[in-house]
């Protein structure tokens, strides 16, 4: 695990999806696809937080989450920053593959990063 956060601890995630827009133009053309016109959503690995905030300003309500401390407090900064702190229902630095602290969850996908936690090389 410490060195998933000390990769994105020293890594540009936000300027990544700006440099490279064609993954954030793909999923974001998907995602909203398939959501509702309106709801919560649950971005779960969010990273500094890029979807949430396209998602809040679209009028979601949206709770993130991140394994890294450091992305959690970069989307805190970006929501404040784009004046979206009141659509989000918070901020949390948690493991996406325990997702307990929320009790009651409705998942519209799953992270592709996650088929390869654990697996043996």
């Amino acid at each position: 695990m410490d060195k998933i956060l000390n990769y994105y601890n020293q890594f540009d995630e936000w300027g990544r999806l700006d440099r490279e827009p064609i993954e954030f133009l793909v999923n974001w053309h998907f995602i909203e696809k398939y959501l509702p016109p309106i709801g919560s959503v649950l971005d779960n690995g969010a990273g500094p937080g890029k979807y949430s905030m396209k998602l809040a300003k679209k009028g979601y309500k949206v709770t993130l989450t991140d394994l890294t401390p450091k992305l959690v407090q970069i989307a805190e900064v970006k929501a404040e920053e784009l004046g979206l702190t009141e659509r989000f229902d918070g901020f949390f630095t948690a493991d996406a593959r325990d997702l307990s602290i929320f009790y009651d969850l409705h998942l519209l996908g799953i992270s592709s990063h996650l088929l390869y936690i654990g697996r043996k090389k």
